[in-house]
């Protein structure tokens, strides 16, 4: 099988809204609609140096050499989809991929992927490697959103995001005690038992537990208010974080007096406590979840 080993920028644009759109102005005005759009990105990516692979759905994958050039393609695509009946998720990654049978394989284009699922609609998230491939000008362009957990990944990733999308800075929120050196002894084991409801669940280092609203998620919020992937519990190396990337936030307790609220926002977690996604715990529709660390 011919292949090539390659480095490169690789773009996942994910149109959504086509749902609605379907019902309101019916099945073959929608699909025109959804069709001008996919041809309108692959055009983009076509003017500014990209490579069309595939489009599987609603999607757009596509590769560029330089990284530049992609940065320039996800600038116009969400200007040109921003006000408009439809958006997309754009994922936007940097590294070494294998090219065989007029596709791309590799890492680099799951986390991509990572990146494009993670994306709130009209937003695009952009990797820590690719930030680093662009030239120090170009860089200018990106603000540092997060960091993230993603589905399979045992480390959090630094995510950045453009200039001109909406949405609150990024934060990381740390213990303000006192300073440990872990350099000469291994991380403590912990368990971070989590309970919403009849729901019990634990999360141990390296893990991931999800909540949300989308069925994928660990524990499923079916609340409007709260994001499809509203936040994440993990734990690295001996931490326990709640990881937040929802468009509404969450309130967050260690103690009596002790509420926060935190939206993208990586925050760490002591002892034990109650979260509530959307709402503040106070009010009667707040959905609470209860956590408590336990040292194994």
């Amino acid at each position: 099988m011919d292949q090539e080993r390659l480095l490169a920028a690789v773009l996942l644009a994910d149109v959504v809204g086509s749902t609605p759109l379907y019902e309101r102005i019916g099945d073959d005005a929608a699909l025109q609609q959804v069709s001008d759009c996919l041809d309108a990105i692959r055009e983009i990516v076509a003017r500014h140096g990209g490579d069309f692979i595939h489009s599987k759905g609603d999607d757009v994958l596509s590769l560029f050499e330089r990284p530049e050039g992609a940065l320039r393609a996800v600038c116009q695509i969400s200007r040109q989809l921003t006000n408009g009946p439809l958006n997309a998720r754009i994922g936007l990654h940097f590294g070494a991929v294998i090219r065989a049978r007029s596709a791309v394989f590799g890492d680099v284009v799951n986390v991509t992927a990572r990146l494009s699922t993670t994306a709130n609609p009209g937003e695009v998230l952009i990797s820590q490697s690719f930030f680093e491939a662009l030239s120090a000008g170009s860089r200018s362009a990106l603000r540092l959103l997060d960091k993230m957990a993603f589905k399979g990944k045992q480390e959090l990733f630094d995510v950045y995001t453009l200039r001109s999308d909406d949405g609150a800075l990024g934060t990381q929120i740390a213990s303000r005690g006192t300073t440990i050196d872990r350099r000469s002894a291994p991380p403590r084991q912990i368990n971070l038992v989590i309970r919403y409801g009849d729901q019990l669940l634990s999360c141990r280092n390296s893990e991931l537990v999800t909540i949300g609203r989308s069925p994928e998620c660990n524990i499923v919020v079916e609340r409007p208010w709260v994001s499809r992937h509203h936040a994440t519990f993990t734990i690295s190396n001996g931490r326990a974080r709640l990881v937040e990337r929802s468009s509404s936030g969450t309130f967050v307790s260690m103690g009596p007096g002790h509420e926060v609220f935190v939206r993208r926002e990586d925050i760490l977690l002591f002892g034990s406590g109650v979260i509530s996604p959307g709402l503040r715990l106070s009010l009667s529709d707040a959905q609470v979840l209860h956590y408590e660390i336990v040292s194994d």
